[in-house]
């Protein structure tokens, strides 16, 4: 019966316009998946009601012209039960969509969880999009729909950029960032990419000071490494002075320590990040680097897979409310230049820049002065205030300091 119901109210070109996107053919048995292809297809072309008549015609001579007698004259009983049954109420349709959807979903979902349980490989972030993709789908009545009040939508507004940088200029033109952004800092090898981030999370008035409790995936090089460099940054120690002082060291370190977790990641893929993400909650996330974290799928190009790998980062960022920080490197394009954008970025075409809020590329010139410590933050994609500019700063290695 309920299939008979919502074929009839999808001839009604209001109701299908509003209800297209959450029923497809999967959801019919038989003949009347049939009859719902033919349904689209009407609809697409012609501006208006269908009736019963045009339907037979269309599905029958237009669409189906091969048709047996038998399977037409099995049509033709189908259209007139079809005829005969009565439309639900407004109420009692929106239901019946529900159902159907929710049918769907448990059909896919279902069909996704016998494969791995066959031997697929598990990618169980493909099933939270199915479910993710289906809520988005939900009628008006069920959406959250932003707040029109001023002070609530500026109170939201905030949040997006809650976590302030310490470093001024950076500060004064990008304002933070929040649950939600996703960032991506990139630069040549040795130009001070893992410093940059060490010195916004661990530095005087950084990320972990203000509050923030930030897990860093680092494949790049050992995480006791890069732990040690965010010690010197909060102290402004170098090593040697720490062992010095090893007592102020500890009082300067106990400040933060707690809101800042390392974690090699050396065999990690995007669904070990998730599923950390889910279970700790963490605010920001730092992916050092990012390009080198694994994603389940089959690509025919690099570009595709790391699009796939930015995309999959973009979409914790969104389910799990926490910053994402990605690291990358840029292409031989930037090699000694002072100037860099995100089409540098390496082995990248749109891809990775397309999912970021904010992308800074540290530029750096050597050749005129090995020695130089300036280091130029190129600020090419800016979807938080569109500020794009390229603010200097001094880089001090000995304690992974930015200082402008």
């Amino acid at each position: 019966m309920i299939e008979k119901q919502m074929i009839k109210l999808l001839l009604r070109k209001k109701f299908y316009t509003q209800y297209k996107g959450q029923i497809s053919k999967s959801v019919f048995e038989g003949n009347f998946g049939a009859l719902y292809e033919t349904i689209q297809k009407a609809h697409d072309k012609y501006d208006k009601d269908i009736t019963i008549s045009e339907l037979y015609a269309l599905h029958t001579s237009v669409y189906n012209p091969s048709l047996t007698r038998a399977s037409k004259e099995q049509f033709t009983k189908l259209l007139e039960d079809i005829k005969e049954t009565e439309e639900p109420s407004e109420g009692i349709a929106k239901d019946i969509v529900r159902i159907m959807a929710d049918r769907e979903l448990a059909q896919r979902v279902a069909v996704e969880a016998t494969e791995i349980f066959n031997g697929k490989e598990a990618n169980f972030n493909m099933i939270l999009d199915i479910i993710g993709k289906h809520k988005a789908g939900l009628p008006d009545n069920k959406i959250d729909s932003v707040t029109t009040n001023i002070g609530d939508l500026l109170n939201e507004l905030n949040k997006t950029t809650q976590w302030k940088f310490n470093i001024p200029i950076l500060q004064e033109n990008v304002s933070g960032l929040g649950a939600g952004n996703m960032a991506i800092i990139f630069a040549r090898p040795e130009a001070g990419k893992t410093a940059f981030w060490v010195s916004l999370v661990g530095g005087r008035n950084g990320f972990a000071e203000q509050g923030a409790t930030v897990h860093a995936f680092i494949n790049e090089e050992p995480a006791v490494r890069t732990q040690m460099r965010i010690i010197n940054c909060c102290t402004e120690m170098t090593n040697v002075q720490i062992a010095e002082n090893l007592e102020e060291a500890h009082s300067k370190w106990e400040k933060i320590k707690n809101n800042i977790t390392l974690i090699d990641t050396i065999d990690w893929a995007l669904d070990d990040i998730d599923s950390h993400c889910e279970k700790y909650k963490p605010d920001i996330i730092v992916i050092d680097q990012l390009d080198k974290i694994g994603v389940k799928g089959t690509f025919s190009r690099g570009d595709e897979k790391l699009r796939a790998i930015y995309s999959g980062a973009r979409e914790i960022s969104k389910r799990r409310q926490c910053c994402v920080i990605a690291i990358s490197q840029a292409s031989a394009d930037a090699h000694n230049r002072s100037s860099i954008s995100f089409d540098m970025m390496e082995n990248s075409k749109t891809g990775k820049a397309a999912e970021a809020d904010l992308i800074i590329g540290i530029g750096r010139n050597i050749a005129v002065d090995p020695t130089d410590r300036t280091r130029h933050l190129c600020i090419s994609k800016n979807k938080i205030t569109g500020y794009h500019g390229e603010p200097d700063c001094v880089f001090d290695k000995h304690i992974s300091r930015y200082r402008a």
